[in-house]
């Protein structure tokens, strides 16, 4: 089977949801209305079962590596051994149900920049940067709906941390 089909196997029976594409925009589609995202809990790569790490679609390779390097500091650090070679689209669909959550207030840039969002990833990184420090999470929730739909705030605090 395809790796992509296998990573929409994956993402469908872990809680299935519409992915949007990548785009050049730095602010959210017009046309939010189509976008959903996903509710189900993100698996953390460093206590996930083998089971669960290839439900999501990884290669046997990607999985071993996983296992093998446990535990990853940070996002970033994952990425470094799963991430090269995949296309943008297979990198926000994974890390879209699998994800390392980055602290508001100590997160870098890099790790930011990985989060699924429907802005760029070079401006959804100067945003979090941009407020920092965060009181709370309701903070983070105010600032970041100034940029994208409600729906996608929500989303996007499954992959923080109040630090």
């Amino acid at each position: 089977m395809a790796p992509m089909k296998q990573l929409m196997i994956g993402i469908a029976m872990l809680g299935g949801f519409a992915l949007t594409a990548c785009s050049e925009s730095e602010t959210a589609p017009a046309d939010e209305a189509v976008q959903t995202f996903a509710t189900a809990p993100l698996i953390d790569p460093n206590s996930a079962t083998e089971a669960a790490l290839a439900l999501t679609g990884l290669s046997g390779a990607d999985v071993a590596a996983i296992v093998s390097g446990r535990p990853f500091a940070s996002m970033s650090a994952l990425h470094a051994v799963i991430g090269e070679g995949k296309d943008p689209a297979t990198i926000k669909a994974l890390y879209s149900v699998l994800f390392i959550k980055v602290g508001l207030n100590t997160g870098s840039e890099d790790d930011y920049k990985l989060i699924p969002s429907s802005l760029t990833p070079r401006h959804l990184a100067h945003e979090f940067d941009e407020y920092r420090p965060y009181a709370s999470l309701d903070d983070f929730a105010r600032e970041m709906s100034k940029y994208v739909s409600a729906a996608e705030v929500e989303n996007l605090k499954r992959y923080v941390t109040l630090d």
